[in-house]
């Protein structure tokens, strides 16, 4: 019995499993024509969780792990201002709770370890959870990019006819198998976590394939046309040109800032020049792609006629192969243009809302219903029909008033400052594992300035945000544990 017991405990109730099957069902939910088939599994996966967090209540393991840190009380406290929010408001109860029940299992099995946890075991489960996230991405990112190098497109509808979705290359952005802003995104969670991979492993046969995903990856990003993402990418570049710079440098000196300023600005300016490069090369493989295959499919023609015609069909290859228009409606170039346009608007309208119920707020769930008829212009009501408010802090003060503001806000600030001071003490020996999880948390915080998905959203970005922001916090804590700890030895 012991051992189906231990059995069980390593394979079944491990929290490293399900965080490895919710990244995978959470991924595979992304596309829409996926989870219109299989989007029932995410029920699965919270059934899947609260059974593991039954079995630690009754362990006795759950309590000493609430009581590990101070954040559990805020977050804590942000769910139950959320409860409280959800019966104020009286709609959308059981689309509200489940809401809190998912957030939960976030909270409790993504982003809280025991206190008994190594770092060598965080470090293991990451390698693992990371793994699944860069097989899983360069696979979706792969079977985009042939659908745009095949011309492969169109518009099928999901939720019985009433939501349109795309798929391959539409209004001058890649939608692939997904929207355009969720491949962006998961494009730099893969470019980060496979960078992570290439420094720690040492292994030729390895670090190939990695490196051809971080093109594969790039070059995604670049057809995407996301403003957001491809400014967080390049300042993504930039910090780590100029960390590496500062943490390979003998001593720390002005002249070493300099150095290290100047290396960032010049990477900069290369990130820049090969995405432009890159971008207007990509336009061209569509076409040709077509011009290949149309030469195959050409009947065979005898010596003299093919001879004669050479010299014709060389001159005509270049008008043959099309450049597809990369540009965003309206947009004359994607990397020039305003990553805030069209939020604004959404912004005021949630905010006059914000005004009605300041307190505890009207509840994600009711965004739509509350904000929809603040817009001027009321062509961006199909955002906020999907309850995106294109700002995560936003979203937070309209959909929890205040109090949830002020908690999930101390807990941001307070998470984010302890790994920065971590980060600045133990930069010259740092883990790489929890610098990749900070500067995931960081992009993530950056991005959701002008998104909505790392809360209250059943997703992928929510699950990987958790997964690395706990996985930041609890390395940040062993980290000064042990650096206490040797000071006291000294």
């Amino acid at each position: 019995m012991k051992k189906i017991i231990k059995i069980a405990e390593a394979y079944v109730l491990s929290r490293t499993a399900y965080k490895i099957l919710l990244v995978l069902s959470t991924v595979l939910i992304a596309i829409p024509y996926i989870r219109e088939k299989i989007g029932f599994i995410i029920n699965i996966m919270m059934v899947y969780g609260f059974i593991i967090v039954g079995y630690e209540l009754i362990k006795g393991t759950l309590l000493k792990t609430l009581r590990t840190t101070k954040t559990s009380f805020l977050l804590g406290g942000f769910l139950l201002s959320y409860i409280i929010t959800i019966l104020i408001n009286k709609t959308h109860i059981i689309g509200g709770l489940k809401t809190v029940a998912f957030m939960f299992l976030l909270f409790v099995l993504c982003f809280l370890f025991p206190e008994d946890t190594t770092k060598d075991k965080i470090i293991k489960e990451m390698k693992a959870v990371s793994g699944t996230i860069v097989a899983s991405t360069f696979i979706l990112s792969l079977i985009s990019f042939i659908m745009y190098v095949f011309s492969i497109s169109g518009i099928y509808f999901t939720g019985e006819g009433t939501y349109q979705a795309s798929y391959g290359l539409f209004e001058g952005r890649l939608w692939g198998v997904y929207n355009p802003n969720t491949g962006a995104t998961l494009t730099i969670i893969s470019v980060i976590l496979s960078l992570a991979f290439v420094i720690t492993c040492k292994k030729k046969r390895i670090r190939i394939p990695l490196i051809i995903n971080i093109a594969l990856q790039f070059s995604v990003l670049i057809l995407t046309g996301s403003r957001a993402g491809y400014y967080v990418l390049a300042g993504t570049t930039v910090f780590a040109v100029f960390f590496a710079i500062v943490n390979h440098a003998k001593n720390f000196k002005i002249k070493t800032m300099v150095i290290s300023i100047t290396s960032a600005a010049l990477s900069l300016g290369i990130f820049l020049s090969v995405g432009f490069t890159l971008k207007e090369g990509l336009a061209y493989l569509p076409g040709l792609t077509q011009y290949v295959f149309s030469i195959s499919d050409e009947k065979p023609q005898n010596n003299e006629t093919a001879q004669a015609e050479t010299h014709n069909t060389e001159q005509q290859v270049s008008a043959k192969i099309n450049k597809v228009d990369l540009n965003r409606p309206g947009d004359p170039n994607f990397l020039e243009a305003n990553p805030f346009a069209n939020r604004i608007d959404i912004w005021q309208a949630c905010f006059q809302e914000f005004l009605e119920a300041p307190v505890f707020g009207v509840g994600r769930e009711n965004v739509v219903e509350k904000s929809v008829d603040n817009l001027k212009d009321k062509g961006w009501a199909y955002c906020l029909k999907f309850r995106n408010t294109h700002n995560i802090y936003l979203c937070v003060l309209v959909s929890s008033g205040i109090i949830g503001f002020l908690l999930i806000g101390a807990f941001a600030l307070g998470t984010v400052s302890r790994s920065t001071k971590t980060v600045f003490k133990t930069y010259k020996n740092i883990n790489i594992w929890f610098l990749a999880a900070f500067v995931l948390c960081i992009m993530m915080f950056a991005t959701e300035f002008v998104e909505s998905r790392i809360l209250y959203k059943i997703g992928i970005f929510s699950t990987v945000f958790w997964l690395y922001c706990g996985y930041m916090y609890k390395l940040s804590k062993i980290e000064r544990t042990e650096k206490s700890n040797q000071t006291v030895l000294k």
